[in-house]
């Protein structure tokens, strides 16, 4: 039997995959050895013959082979690939547009800066995707209670004050120097890890759902301590999601629908409530506080920008310069407003081959996720998706004045050189699983992340 495993996973190129396919076979082969022993065979002879059912090692491999071979995700690289030229195209057009031209010196010298460190940023990104493909994410899920604790760590030292920088009373970023760090951009990289997380306490009981929704309670109670409530929201739904698969799909020895249901009156209803309770009790920082009293009585800055998105996405031409002074009357125009700025410079076609080619790239990921045979991957899969999506959508609604406006971007297009670093490790993330899809078995044992359990083979063993 170690000679025809030998000769047969000679043939398997993909290194990763023959400790699975070698323990099916083996499996497959000791089944067949015990059916020959009970039909009156001796050992040997029930252990050449079942050998010999198999077929030809050398055929065998080669098939499986083809089927478990790594894989590329080219459509997800095209839409990448164009976002990221979209995204460098438009950040260069902005030194192009007539209203630059009149703005003081120093918005010319912010803005010109911001786009050569855009075009850097893109680049830096794809080097760091490429890592993380790479690397596979089996390794990243293996110590991704390290990390996490990292990041919580590196968060909670923010909080408190340490090796950090505060930009209007929000302490957003952490490091010293130039080695600096955007927390909220960190913190939301935590998500997928979350998902790694989860899958340590899968088979667990009332105790492990416990640990891990601790997991989730922290980092989100961090970045709300930033203060930033609207990537706490963002992390805290997406974790939430996460947890709700794991669940799902029977991770934790618990009735499923009563567990779910617990699980979303829990982090919905209890939110709304802490935050009335600490804005009744003044807990809420000054600032967070005027928010939520602008955004009751309609005035206020936060009215105020949502009037002035309005003027701006009015009248709104088919194609062409809406002739409205997006660069000097609009404040982050090349960040949170993005699209306001695409809308005004080249019309709602443009901005609807924008919206079209995101939606693709979230479709694109969230079908990676579904079509995941192996869980581990599917949940990680789930957590990068939502923190694209979720940024597009309350984007694009706060941007349409839909919701009050909260701190999101757009992927791959707005400027912010850690959010478009996290664009990129997010879909390395996802390429890395995509690339193993069919290398790894369904489930992995808790103790290590990549093991040996069950796999299917897509062939006819006899």
């Amino acid at each position: 039997m170690e000679t025809y495993l030998e000769k047969l996973l000679s043939q398997i190129r993909c290194k990763k995959a023959r400790p699975y396919i070698a323990e099916e076979i083996r499996d497959h082969i000791e089944c067949q050895i015990a059916d020959n022993l009970s039909e009156g065979m001796t050992s040997e002879e029930a252990e050449k013959n079942a050998v010999t059912d198999m077929g030809d090692p050398v055929e065998v491999g080669i098939s499986l082979d083809r089927i478990h071979k790594p894989k590329i995700a080219w459509k997800l690289l095209v839409i990448v690939g164009i976002l990221s030229l979209l995204g460098i195209l438009i950040q260069q057009s902005i030194l192009r547009q007539p209203g630059y031209q009149e703005l003081e010196t120093w918005r010319q010298e912010v803005y010109r800066y911001t786009t050569e460190g855009f075009v850097s940023a893109v680049a830096i990104g794809f080097l760091l995707m490429c890592v993380i493909y790479f690397l596979d994410y089996t390794v990243i899920a293996k110590y991704s209670r390290f990390i996490g604790g990292a990041i919580l760590i590196l968060g909670g030292l923010r909080v408190a004050g340490f090796g950090g920088l505060d930009v209007d009373g929000i302490g957003n970023w952490i490091g010293f120097g130039r080695l600096r760090v955007a927390v909220t951009s960190l913190m939301m990289f935590y998500v997928p890890i979350y998902g790694a997380i989860l899958y340590k306490y899968r088979d667990g009981g009332v105790s492990a759902l416990c640990r891990a929704i601790l997991w989730l309670i922290l980092p989100v109670f961090i970045t709300s301590r930033i203060p930033s409530l609207g990537v706490a929201v963002i992390m805290m739904v997406s974790m939430l999601i996460e947890l709700t698969v794991a669940v799902w799909k029977g991770w934790f020895q618990l009735p499923v629908k009563k567990t779910i249901i617990g699980m979303w009156l829990l982090f919905t209803a209890g939110p709304v409530l802490v935050l009335t309770a600490m804005y009744a009790l003044h807990m809420l920082e000054a600032y967070q506080e005027a928010r939520i009293r602008s955004y009751l009585s309609h005035s206020g800055d936060a009215n105020y920008m949502m009037a002035m998105l309005h003027k701006f996405n009015e009248n709104i031409l088919l194609w062409g310069n809406s002739g409205k002074d997006v660069v000097g009357g609009l404040p982050e125009f090349n960040q949170d407003y993005i699209f306001s700025y695409i809308l005004n410079s080249y019309g709602l076609l443009a901005g609807i081959f924008v919206a079209a080619i995101l939606a693709a790239l979230v479709v694109f990921l969230f079908g990676a996720s579904v079509r995941q045979k192996n869980e581990l991957g599917m949940v990680m899969g789930f957590g990068c998706g939502m923190i694209i999506l979720l940024n597009i959508s309350l984007n694009f609604a706060g941007m349409l004045g839909w919701i009050p406006l909260t701190s999101t971007f757009l992927p791959f297009l707005s400027f912010g050189r850690n959010n478009i670093l996290l664009c990129y490790a997010l879909v390395g993330i996802i390429l890395s699983i995509y690339r193993y899809k069919d290398v790894y078995p369904k489930k992995f044992k808790a103790s290590q992340v990549s093991l040996k359990k069950t796999i299917t083979l897509n062939l006819n063993m006899k």
